[in-house]
């Protein structure tokens, strides 16, 4: 069996904070590699760290102290404006709320975060935004504005805005925590499929039924990834089996 393709890794990440005259160490030498073509989700209990361990590997948050090397390049030193420019062309950003600016229309906001970047030229932004949208089962309510949609579609819409720009890693930060158990099925539906079309992607979850999901799952306790557990892609005729799976696994973590 081939090795993996380590397409990012942290190498002895700390991120504290100061707190009540003291340091609060979120983040305890972390060291991991994440894999290319993986669906990775991180776990743990409330207050483990997890948001902040995704957002110290996206760049969105810099780390007290440690590397982060993506495609063998280190990012966690670079100017803002560096680190600005990766994040807009490589690294795409879901969240629990959509985030997606109320006056222009779903269309609107995925096309102008291809724009900014000036990767392709407009038209084939315009293209790639309505198949994304398309693609995201929210192509018919393009021309609307999020207010006019319902939280799953702006969620998908949300998707498709992080994928417009073919980003390497996607990074979501509980995506379905504010949906409704049909939406999230959708949403989770639509990123197994772009896992299975190689795209790679980083999830904090605190949802069984959503890290069931993962190729891989690592539990995070008191800053640091103390075990992890992986599983083949994703079936929907497996989906109770992964279940079990999964919870006994985080039963042995006590969690």
């Amino acid at each position: 069996m081939n090795a993996k393709t380590v397409i990012m890794k942290a190498s002895d990440l700390c991120k504290s904070f100061a707190n009540n005259g003291g340091q609060n160490h979120v983040l305890d030498m972390i060291n991991l590699e994440i894999y290319d073509g993986d669906f990775t989700v991180i776990m743990g209990s409330s207050g483990a760290g997890k948001s902040t361990l995704l957002y110290s590997l996206s760049g969105m948050d810099k780390p007290t102290s440690g590397r982060v090397c993506y495609k063998e390049k280190e990012i966690s030193h670079l100017k803002e404006k560096e680190m600005a420019a990766l994040r807009a062309h490589e690294f795409g950003f879901v969240f629990q709320q959509a985030h997606l600016v109320s006056n222009l229309t779903l269309f609107e906001n995925v096309a102008v975060t291809g724009y900014l970047t000036k990767k392709r030229a407009e038209k084939e932004v315009r293209d790639r935004a309505k198949e994304l949208l398309s693609l995201m089962h929210v192509g018919e309510a393009m021309d609307r504005l999020p207010s006019q949609v319902s939280g799953g579609e702006a969620q998908r819409a949300a998707i498709a805005r992080a994928m417009v720009n073919e980003p390497g890693m996607l990074f979501a930060d509980e995506p379905t925590g504010a949906l409704n158990k049909r939406n999230t099925k959708e949403v989770l539906d639509l990123l197994s499929k772009l896992n299975e079309g190689g795209q790679n992607i980083l999830m904090v979850t605190h949802d069984i039924k959503v890290a069931i999901r993962a190729t891989r799952i690592l539990y995070l306790e008191d800053g640091k990834v103390v075990d992890e557990m992986s599983m083949p892609a994703y079936r929907k005729e497996e989906a109770r089996s992964r279940e079990k799976q999964v919870e006994a696994w985080l039963s042995s973590m006590e969690w």
